[in-house]
């Protein structure tokens, strides 16, 4: 087995701490095929205190003016865009010279974070534990705006928040989306950027929780238990909901066996009833098992993917589960599973309570104490008035507001 470090960023310098786990990437993903026009991706402001190189994070547009993604993303930079509408990765630097990013980026003026958070990249039962955000951006996004179609690549639209525990139980299929790198983590010496140009997805299937907690460290167990859903194998979806591979019709009959894959159980028809289970599990870490197939596909996320949407079917629907956090980097660099998604299900109150958008349930639970409720939130306003980008659009309005009016027929 390969050795496994932990990594962390401090100050945009990669460090090698020798332990098991990591953070921020879609992994061997694939270019898209439909539209997604809820997935949006924060950069930064070209001119920022942070020299991070290549910055970028993914995030799930859940009304015209709030965005769910990680809290390891906002905590971590201050003046961010957000942008929505476009399936291209555009660099910091040249945002006004792209037409779509010039004219229909947003600044962020609010983040909001559990109180709990703690953005401490040498400990990863720190920023791991709790790790979503919701950002606010300065104006509405249009879901109506034709411009979008000739500017940009579509129109952006708004996903659903997943709160029902039964859609991220171990066995169900989902699709991961970001920018981030293909396969491995950028080392301290490169500068090449490594961020995909068009956004990709991965197909995945949800993993066991006790199974995943193999893979990591005892001080992550009860943060996966209480707030993380976890992946491992390929799924059976593609990002059209369609699947991927069918079960084989059967001529006449077969007998039903239990195959045990990344700890969860399928039933496999087997045309011989005396075969054994073991004779159809190979390379189990990317293998997946429908009907009378065995097939494999790289799957997962990796560096820039940090707070990319993981996204399941209800119906014909597609919703939001979870926001990427955490994945393991081995010895060469590689990015690897298990991979760590937050839940929106397990932090429903908390994105309720900023968002309202049950409007019912949990406000109740809303104006509880802190302690009563089991959390509290840190807000943080953005005020851009003495960036070099100018003021955001709320302070130019508000500013416009608070002028002092002339009075009519008054001419000094």
């Amino acid at each position: 087995m390969a050795q496994i470090f932990c990594c962390c960023l401090v100050g945009g310098v990669l460090i090698l701490l020798g332990c098991c786990v990591s953070e921020r990437r879609i992994k061997d993903g694939l270019v898209l095929s439909s539209e997604k026009r809820y997935v949006v991706y924060l950069t930064k402001a070209p001119l920022s205190p942070q020299k991070y190189d290549a910055w970028i994070c993914g995030g799930a547009l859940v009304t015209p003016w709030f965005v769910i993604t990680s809290a390891a993303c906002v905590e971590d930079v201050r003046h961010m865009y957000v942008i929505a509408g476009y399936d291209k990765y555009v660099k910091p630097n040249d945002l006004n010279k792209d037409k779509c990013t010039k004219s229909k980026k947003k600044k962020v003026v609010f983040t909001c974070v559990p109180k709990t958070y703690n953005l401490d990249y040498a400990k990863i039962e720190k920023w791991s534990s709790i790790d979503i955000a919701v950002v606010k951006v300065e104006s509405a996004f249009s879901l109506s705006d034709e411009t979008y179609n000739t500017d940009c690549s579509y129109i952006p639209a708004t996903i659903s928040v997943n709160y029902d525990p039964k859609y991220q139980e171990a066995g169900i299929d989902a699709i991961v989306m970001g920018w981030g790198h293909l396969s491995k983590w950028r080392s301290t010496k490169e500068r090449e950027d490594w961020n995909q140009e068009k956004l990709r997805y991965a197909s995945t299937r949800l993993y066991s929780k006790e199974r995943c907690k193999e893979h990591y460290s005892a001080e992550m167990e009860q943060i996966i238990d209480k707030y993380m859903i976890c992946t491992y194998a390929a799924g059976n979806l593609d990002d059209k909901g369609e699947i991927i591979e069918k079960a084989e019709l059967v001529a006449d009959g077969c007998v039903y066996k239990k195959v045990l894959i990344d700890g969860v159980e399928y039933l496999q028809c087997a045309k011989d009833p005396n075969e054994s289970s073991d004779d159809t599990r190979r390379n189990l870490d990317n293998v997946t098992v429908m009907g009378n197939y065995t097939y494999t596909r790289r799957n997962g996320i990796c560096q820039n993917d940090h707070g990319g949407p993981l996204v399941t079917w209800v119906g014909t629907h597609e919703v939001l589960i979870g926001v990427a956090s955490v994945f393991r980097v081995k010895s060469n660099l590689e990015c690897d599973g298990p991979y760590l998604f937050t839940s929106t299900q397990c932090n429903g109150v908390f994105l309720d309570c900023v968002l309202n958008l049950s409007g019912k349930g949990s406000r109740r639970q809303c104006n509880l104490s802190p302690q009563e409720r089991g959390f509290d939130i840190v807000e943080r306003k953005i005020s851009w008035i003495n960036h070099p980008d100018g003021p955001a659009e709320n302070e130019r309005i508000e500013k416009i507001r608070l002028r002092p009016q002339i009075p009519i027929g008054v001419y000094g």
